[in-house]
């Protein structure tokens, strides 16, 4: 089962990448539910400058171009995008 993560301005530029394909199969246990939680928690293990980029307050996730919080289930094929915290007026 797989993702297609996008990562966003001040994020893409920190991490250095755009967008790629995540595998979602070692991170649920066999018949349990993937969040966006989870999925933050697996990315951050990649490094610092990830769990930083990641768990900044107010991050944007949006799930299938729709914003959502960190429970909403993932399911084989969605995109997850994050943004990070946007001002404007």
């Amino acid at each position: 089962m797989s993702i297609t993560i996008k990562l966003f301005s001040a994020l893409r530029e920190a991490l250095g990448v755009s967008e790629f394909q995540l595998d979602l199969s070692d991170i649920s246990e066999a018949s349990a539910q993937v969040d966006v939680a989870a999925i933050k928690k697996r990315l951050s293990q990649r490094g610092a400058e990830w769990k930083e980029a990641l768990n900044q307050p107010n991050l944007v996730h949006a799930l299938n171009h729709k914003v959502v919080f960190t429970d909403a289930v993932v399911s084989e094929g969605d995109e997850l995008a994050f943004f990070p915290p946007m001002t404007g007026g």
